[in-house]
């Protein structure tokens, strides 16, 4: 039996073709590919139909496929247990986050943890797609909840309600919405986001739609967050975010069924060391760096 053919080839898996499992795996494509041939030479059956767009697994591929994986899972657990133990929180750690929290919330804790940690490489994928965390060989990913992904476990990460918010200056110049129907008086920040259309909002359990279409939308909440800071209007904004610049909450009473940020990793026997030490490392570091309340 050799370990490293079938390694390779659930890799290739995985990351759903050649090209993806040899940039996992740092080898040439080239290899990747003839150690698969020789698997399946070894084993006498093919295990992957190939074409020149996609692979296709066989079903003999497949059952050998989800044996092996939960075979490689056991023997990299049993490794990687006593590693951590031995030696702390070592090696690369993949996180991936949206735009507005790679820029604002997480390069703060990152400094801080690299400080405390300098043995941990950290790689951090900026995106707003939701990413498939096994294919895209990922560890850790900051997600707003509530999540609905049974096959990820979360750990609560920054909690607050998003809701709406505006400036102080704002408010003593404009004054106060006291009802909903009082923003109709007031200068609205859209956030343009096609499920923002209108605003889904909750008013106890009462699910409303909240319309801040106006002169002035954007579809990035970090700048959402200056324009309601240089008191340009009421804008939505996670509690987070709008707690960083001692903005004003709005209508209090509004609240979004968005309520806050959570660490989401696949559901493993093992979690590496360095996933568990910056999942608590970063939620001790948002209140003591002052990021959040």
């Amino acid at each position: 039996m050799r370990i490293d053919e079938i390694c390779v080839f659930v890799q290739v898996i995985e990351a759903g073709s050649f090209a993806g499992a040899a940039r996992r795996l740092r080898m040439p494509a080239s290899t990747v590919s003839a150690k698969v041939a020789a698997l399946e030479q070894r084993l006498g059956v093919s295990l992957i139909q190939r074409t020149t767009r996609k692979l296709r697994i066989t079903p003999a591929g497949q059952t050998y496929f989800e044996r092996c994986r939960l075979g490689l899972r056991e023997i990299e657990a049993a490794e990687g247990e006593i590693k951590a133990e031995a030696e702390g929180p070592t090696g690369r750690l993949r996180l991936t986050a949206a735009v507005d929290i790679a820029q604002s919330l997480l390069p703060p804790i990152i400094s801080a943890f690299r400080e405390a940690f300098p043995t941990v490489k950290i790689e951090l994928i900026v995106t707003d797609r939701i990413v498939d965390m096994i294919a895209d060989g990922v560890d850790l990913a900051i997600r707003v909840g509530p999540l609905r992904d049974s096959s990820l476990v979360t750990r609560s990460f920054v909690t607050g309600p998003s809701g709406l918010f505006a400036s102080q200056h704002y408010l003593d110049r404009r004054g106060v919405p006291a009802q909903l129907e009082d923003l109709k008086h007031h200068d609205l920040i859209g956030f343009g986001k096609p499920w923002a259309h209108p605003l889904p909002m909750l008013m106890g359990t009462r699910k409303i739609g909240i319309d801040l279409s106006g002169d002035l939308t954007c579809d990035d909440l970090l700048t959402v967050r200056t324009f309601v800071a240089m008191g340009l209007g009421i804008g939505f904004l996670p509690a987070f975010f709008a707690d960083q610049l001692r903005l004003v909450r709005v209508l209090p009473a509004l609240r979004s069924p968005l309520t806050g940020l959570y660490f989401a990793y696949p559901a493993q026997k093992f979690v590496a060391a360095r996933v568990k030490k910056f999942i608590t490392f970063a939620a001790a570091s948002v209140k003591r760096l002052h990021l959040h309340p």
